[in-house]
């Protein structure tokens, strides 16, 4: 591989990428204890919920939509899947029904769309009401906390087995060194990214984005593969909140609060703009490590959660304005060529 050919590679990679590595070494050079194989391994556990919910926002920013119910189906599914695990229902049945109940809400917030003609943030943003409400309710605004029992500590992969031989520790447990947290997420993923990149989601995804009446015009489903995203996304936010059950062995009902914000932050940072037709999942995921990268290096000089927020804010306002200078950077290159 030649100079030029390298050059090339780099220069296509998401922006975000960049962003991710400047930040990381500042904060390893002026941070103590930031570049600490226990810090790294705690932000890499840490990251894995923003990391889903991020990949889950930039599906539905390249249709041209959003999804901020994210927060509230987080909350929702960890409450449901917590009340089912404490009632004594087996643990695969309740994180079934919790990852059907998460999808459940993601069809509404499609059909809501496509159907009944309600933008995107507006039907999302009151659905994520809707989700959070419903947690209030059902936990009575409570954590329910899990005990080893009736909890999430293992989940047998063949529940009819009398004997534990094929069982796992899910929260705390490794697999070659690596929480569990970790590879569940690592393991989505490269099953999300495959069906992306293998099948005809993302060239879809595209077309809606880009132009719905074109996609129609080829023989494109819109409302399906619109419906469908949510739904996807719907499942993404419910993974999210099994993951969470697994790290804190609790259900807040609280627990998806500002999620969606951070998502967005990720999601654009990592070179899907808000006006859709374009972006990329590998960027959403570098974007949720460079939000996660600022979080605990602030969280570890020091910063209260209100300066938190605010830098965050920033990172979200630059971030569209990189996106935007690249789209004109690109389009300029274009008109170049021609």
């Amino acid at each position: 591989m030649n100079k030029e050919s390298i050059l090339r590679n780099i220069g296509s990679l998401p922006n975000s990428t960049y962003v991710f590595v400047v930040i990381t070494l500042v904060c390893a050079a002026g941070i103590p204890n930031f570049a600490s194989a226990n810090n790294i391994s705690t932000l890499l556990q840490q990251s894995c919920i923003l990391t889903l919910l991020s990949v889950a926002m930039a599906l539905s920013i390249i249709t041209k939509g959003i999804d901020l119910s994210v927060g509230g189906v987080v909350s929702f599914a960890g409450i449901i899947m917590a009340l089912l695990m404490s009632s004594g229902a087996g643990e695969g049945l309740a994180i079934l029904i919790g990852f059907i109940a998460a999808m459940v809400f993601g069809f509404l917030n499609g059909f809501i769309i496509v159907k009944l003609k309600v933008a995107p943030f507006i039907a999302t943003f009151g659905m994520m009401g809707i989700a959070q409400g419903v947690a209030n309710l059902l936990s009575n605004k409570r954590a329910i906390y899990l005990t080893d029992q009736a909890g999430l500590i293992k989940l047998r992969l063949i529940p009819f087995l009398r004997h534990n031989l094929l069982e796992i520790d899910l929260g705390g447990g490794q697999i070659l060194g690596i929480n569990m947290i970790v590879v569940i997420t690592a393991a989505v993923l490269v099953l999300l990214l495959l069906l992306y990149k293998k099948t005809v989601l993302s060239a879809y995804m595209y077309a809606l984005g880009n132009n719905a009446e074109t996609a129609k015009l080829s023989n494109i489903n819109v409302d399906f593969w619109n419906i469908f995203v949510y739904m996807l996304t719907g499942l993404l936010a419910g993974i999210a909140s099994l993951l969470m059950l697994l790290r804190l062995n609790s259900a807040q009902p609280t627990a998806g609060d500002g999620l969606e914000f951070q998502a967005v932050v990720a999601a654009v940072l990592g070179g899907n703009p808000l006006s859709g037709g374009k972006g990329s999942l590998p960027g959403a995921i570098m974007g949720a490590l460079t939000v996660f990268v600022v979080r605990n290096g602030l969280t570890l000089v020091g910063a209260n959660s209100n300066f938190i927020m605010i830098i965050l804010g920033v990172v979200l306002v630059l971030g569209m304005i990189m996106n935007d200078v690249a789209s004109r950077g690109f389009k300029a290159k274009g008109a170049c060529k021609q």
